[in-house]
């Protein structure tokens, strides 16, 4: 049984609109302001701009390669096992999680009326016991429905996304045409537009929930082996989502700031706060006297991340199919059921997600977590864009980048900043997660009884290096818990430097693997 090509360029793009809107846009426009204030607006643009930049070299290696779980292969047949294994691990990790956070968002919105689905413990909202029987049933239900295939899958998830695109347009349109004011955006008392400063733009990216709403797009790879026309549709679905998205959700900052009350932000925007904010949108129109539309938007609480939730549960099954096809994961994953779906994968996922309920608290919480995970696996796409123009020279590249070393470089820089950007109490988290990574693949080589460590060692060592000297900045530096030894502005400079170094030596490997030609699907 092999994957069917039934998704429509539209049905890709929209794939890609529908991962990007999800629970984030509940949230993000709160926690952004609660940490830059009025220049939230300002992360979500340039939050827009760098996943832009970023998604540039996965639209030519999507479109030159248009293969199941293409970020893992691309890692993999680029730099070699080790890479491909770091990186797929954290992609699966990552890619995991987010139908639990989704889930966890819905519920969170669910529980204004139904209060026995969550509880504060120490200032936190977390879910109870109840809420997260509620959570596994929600997630079954995504489960169930990817089960009947990607057609099915394409059309369903268009409806979803034409329907949950509706209330964060008419949220922009209702709160700036009628109840918007600039006040908020100059208020000396609270710090005027830059309160906390570029520390503040900055830090808002992967904490507030900018960088994990943009994240999404990702999926658009994940699928690109069930796509019709693939070398056209990948280019055209990530870029154009990306824009789409940015636009978007800039609005609906400037909306939800200009909205506020003064009272609100009153001592200070790191403290912003109004009555129902756990569900930021529904309080801030509760609070205006717009009652009649609180319904909608908690409609829309239900009918967003679910659809980002079902959007992952497809991706994250074919991206434990692409660690199974390089084999990584057992091959009992690449089988497929009577309507081209990775049923197997999809059911190891759900598992794994219900298991995450427990040890995180809160959806901020693993939201920095996911990031982190996330824009680690993202650090393929610049280096293996470089890689395999070296080895695959002559494979045809409908979508060619232009400067692709100096766009490469770049999206590097960006996504090293962003891993800075989360903040040490983040980062530790995350390393220890690549250090179980490391520890699997291990045990895999000894399992095969193969020599892959030792011959990969001479092609990937910068790996190794690469992450201790993360880890090292992260620590010294001003976000999430660092000891401020390496002070804001200068750790820019550093990990330029790092990026420079690390670009070299990575794509410098010109051994890439001849069999990628293999698992092209014309």
């Amino acid at each position: 049984m092999t994957f069917q090509r039934v998704i429509s360029p539209f049905g890709l793009l929209f794939v890609g609109i529908s991962s990007v809107i999800g629970s984030g846009w509940l949230f993000g426009s709160l926690y952004a302001a609660q940490i830059a204030g009025p220049a939230a607006l300002l992360s979500w643009v340039i939050g827009g701009i760098l996943m832009i930049i970023i998604a540039l070299t996965f639209a030519e290696l999507g479109s030159a390669f248009p293969v199941a779980g293409g970020m893992i292969q691309f890692a993999q047949y680029s730099q070699g096992p080790l890479v491909g294994f770091l990186m797929g691990w954290m992609i699966w990790v990552s890619s995991v999680a987010v139908a639990p956070v989704e889930t966890l968002g819905l519920v969170q919105y669910t529980a204004n009326y139904l209060p026995g689905l969550m509880k504060k413990v120490e200032g936190t909202t977390v879910l109870t016991t109840l809420g997260i029987g509620v959570s596994a049933i929600i997630m079954l239900i995504m489960c169930i429905l990817n089960y009947y295939g990607a057609l099915f899958f394409s059309r369903s998830n268009s409806l979803i996304t034409a329907i949950k695109l509706i209330v964060p347009l008419l949220t922009i349109v209702l709160l700036l045409g009628k109840h918007f004011s600039i006040h908020p955006f100059h208020a000396t008392a609270s710090g005027g537009f830059l309160p906390f400063g570029w520390h503040g733009v900055f830090a808002a990216l992967p904490l507030g929930g900018v960088i994990y709403s943009f994240i999404g797009s990702n999926t658009v790879l994940q699928l690109a082996a069930e796509t019709k026309n693939p070398q056209r549709s990948i280019p055209f679905a990530l870029i154009g989502s990306m824009i789409f998205c940015t636009v978007l959700y800039a609005l609906l900052q400037m909306a939800f700031v200009g909205a506020s009350s003064p009272d609100s932000f009153a001592a200070g925007w790191n403290k912003l706060h109004f009555v129902g904010d756990t569900g930021p949108f529904s309080g801030i129109m509760t609070m205006l006297g717009l009652g009649w539309f609180v319904m909608i938007v908690y409609a829309d609480a239900l009918i967003s991340p679910f659809g980002t939730g079902y959007v992952f549960t497809a991706s994250t099954a074919r991206i434990g199919y692409g660690l199974s096809e390089i084999g990584f994961f057992p091959a009992a994953l690449k089988k497929l059921n009577t309507r081209g779906v990775p049923a197997r994968s999809i059911a190891l996922n759900y598992c794994v997600g219900i298991v995450l309920f427990l040890p995180f608290p809160g959806w901020q919480k693993l939201v920095s977590f996911i990031i982190s995970c996330f824009i680690v696996s993202y650090i393929i796409g610049p280096i293996a864009l470089v890689g395999l123009r070296k080895t695959h020279p002559t494979q045809h590249r409908p979508f060619r980048l232009p400067y692709a070393n100096t766009i490469a470089l770049l999206a590097l820089y960006i996504c090293n900043l962003l891993i800075f950007w989360t903040g040490w109490q983040t980062v530790y988290r995350m390393m220890i997660t690549l250090c179980i990574g490391l520890i699997c693949f291990a045990l895999y080589c000894y399992r095969e009884k193969n020599n892959l460590w030792l011959s990969q060692w001479r092609t990937s060592w910068w790996v190794i290096p690469y992450f201790i000297s993360l880890t090292v900045i992260s620590y010294l530096g001003t976000f999430g818990g660092g000891i401020n030894k390496i002070p804001f502005g200068v750790d820019f400079a550093v990990i330029a430097i790092l990026t420079v170094i690390i670009f070299f030596f990575a794509s410098g490997r010109r051994s890439g693997s001849r069999d990628l030609q293999v698992l092209i699907i014309d």
